[in-house]
């Protein structure tokens, strides 16, 4: 009965046969499988297992589950879940959560009414970006910036002018060098030919009278070989004397500072004497010697940087009774101090009774306007204006000759802003935040004109290169940035330390044995892990290593031939070669 067919209507034999072949066709199409064992099947089903597994625990970690537990709920109730279960706790609430999200392939755990209200808070300021936010500055600030730009045109032009001298200096040498290695070249060639006219002579004939002549010959083109000497740039032979002296360099001074670590010390800017501050809020200032000079008390609480005043025991009209000192401390204020003797005293009277000791001075004035801790100050070059960088994410400017009132409060920072450095031209300033970017600001416009991306972590220490294009940044990821603001980009980075790069310094002095304006230009580093490290210019490769420090190097200064840094073992050290 199961092989009979029951046909509807007439039957005709083309059809009959078409389907007889259809039938074949299907039959000789079909592969024959074999059936796999029961072994086989189980192998198939655990890598199965195996694969949804790897695929569910790849989906696991793509899903966003919320942290708090009342957004937790409020997910499971959008989804249509019990909120809790009996004797459940937040943790294992939120683990159910993240198996339905797994499941039902979500990602984003985040409930619906929370997300939207992130979508519109981020166009309301996508929106209030593309505003310009300005605000009407003083007529005060209006002065300040023309002065600072008839200040810093004077200044970069003649940068401008000695670096383009430097460059022609350069080029006429770099001629005259390769004039001396044509002619050498010419000459070796002179020399290969009548070596191998000599070897045919010998082969066709052996005369011992002209092979004599053809070795004196020869001897001459030797001599003329010798003389050509290649000619070096001025700045070859001040680095050349530089990578000399560093080597050569060793904890000449050293001397307790303070009863508690040391946060900075810096070089008077005629390098007769040096200023240091402590953790205790009082700073000190030292000559090169180890003599203490005097005290400044005032801060309440660590000292976080000290500076000279640019004009300090150098312009004889920068008298006593002026500002020479600034520090910035954890107590929100940047106080301004003044000398009892200044350099310009000291270097004219050769009285030691003159030499103050132990005496504390009170500041003659204090810069307050910062919420949170000053981290760094700096003197603008023209000695009027000072700036200072503060963990309330800004950087302010002060007008000294108006009694401390501040011009500027910028802001534009993320986070707390630490680093902060001015062109020696007086035009433009780099601040360096602990959201780790580096910005580059106009001061005679007021304009953020770059800004750098690059450290992982935040930026400590920021300065600038005397040749006024490139900045130097030191990251507590323990590598410092090269940033060239002509190419706009990082022009070198430097794996430096081991440890958090506390300061990055340019050396902007030519050295003693130096007739022109030209210098190394060399960099210094220091870090926590002890060290203190060299660094030549444009290949950035390390010169020298100083280890002296038991503890972490906290600062650095340079001058022409000495390096100062200070340590959290309470001591400051000068490093020099004074054989």
């Amino acid at each position: 009965m199961d092989n009979k067919r029951i046909y509807f209507g007439a039957i005709k034999k083309g059809d009959i046969k078409q389907k007889k072949d259809s039938d074949n066709v299907i039959d000789e199409e079909q592969p024959e499988f074999l059936p796999f064992s029961k072994h086989t099947k189980r192998s198939q089903e655990q890598h199965q297992k195996v694969l949804d597994e790897y695929e569910r625990k790849k989906r696991a970690k793509q899903v966003i589950v919320p942290t708090i537990d009342n957004l937790v709920k409020l997910k499971l109730r959008e989804l249509l879940e019990p909120i809790i279960l009996f004797g459940e706790k937040p943790e294992h609430r939120r683990s159910r959560l993240r198996e339905l999200l797994i499941e039902r392939n979500i990602i984003d755990g985040t409930p619906l009414l929370i997300s939207k209200k992130k979508q519109e808070e981020q166009e309301e300021q996508e929106g209030s970006d593309e505003e310009n936010f300005l605000t009407e500055g003083t007529d005060e600030l209006k002065t300040a910036r023309i002065n600072i730009a008839i200040y810093s045109l004077k200044k970069s032009q003649q940068r401008l002018l000695e670096l383009k001298k430097q460059r022609e200096l350069e080029l006429s040498i770099q001629k005259e060098n390769e004039n001396l290695k044509n002619q050498f070249e010419e000459k070796q060639q002179k020399r290969i030919q009548k070596q191998l006219k000599l070897h045919q002579q010998q082969q066709q004939q052996q005369n011992d009278d002209n092979m004599n002549i053809d070795d004196d010959d020869d001897n001459d083109d030797n001599d003329d070989l010798s003389m050509t000497v290649k000619t070096k740039t001025e700045f070859e032979k001040e680095l050349e004397y530089t990578v000399k002296e560093l080597k050569n360099y060793y904890s000449s001074v050293s001397q307790v500072g303070d009863d508690r670590p040391l946060s900075m010390g810096v070089f008077s800017p005629n390098g007769n004497n040096v200023a240091i501050g402590s953790w205790s809020g009082v700073s000190k200032v030292w000559s090169v010697s180890g003599e203490k000079k005097q005290i400044l008390t005032g801060h309440s609480q660590r000292v976080s940087c000290i500076a000279y005043h640019p004009l300090s025991g150098i312009d004889g009209n920068h008298t006593k009774n002026l500002v020479n000192i600034a520090t910035t401390s954890a107590d929100s204020t940047c106080k301004l101090w003044s000398l009892l003797n200044d350099d310009n005293d000291s270097n004219n009277n050769n009285d030691d009774s003159i030499i103050t000791t132990n005496i504390e001075t009170q500041p003659i004035l204090s810069l307050e306007g910062h919420s949170d801790v000053v981290n760094r100050c700096s003197f603008h070059p023209c000695g009027r204006y000072i700036t200072t960088s503060s963990n309330d994410k800004s950087w302010r400017m002060w007008d000294l000759e108006s009694g401390g009132k501040c011009l500027l409060d910028q802001e534009g920072h993320s986070d707390g802003v630490m680093g902060i450095a001015i062109q020696s031209d007086g035009s433009l300033i780099a601040t360096g935040s602990q959201d780790g970017l580096v910005r580059i600001w106009d001061l005679r416009s007021g304009r953020p004109i770059l800004y750098f991306q690059g450290h992982s972590k935040q930026v400590i220490s920021v300065d600038w290169s005397p040749n006024g294009y490139q900045v130097a940044s030191s990251s507590e990821d323990n590598s410092v940035i090269i940033w060239d603001i002509r190419k706009k980009e990082q022009s070198s980075q430097i794996l430096a330390h081991n440890s958090i790069i506390s300061c990055v310094k340019f050396q902007k002095q030519p050295s003693l044995q130096s007739s022109s304006y030209v210098c190394a230009n060399y960099l210094a580093t220091c870090s926590f892990d002890g060290k203190i490290k060299t660094w030549s210019p444009n290949t950035w490769k390390p010169l020298a290593t100083f280890e002296g420090h038991s503890s972490k190097v906290t600062s650095i200064d340079l001058t022409n031939s000495k390096i100062l840094s200070t340590s959290f073992d309470k001591t400051w050290k000068i490093w020099s070669n004074d054989n």
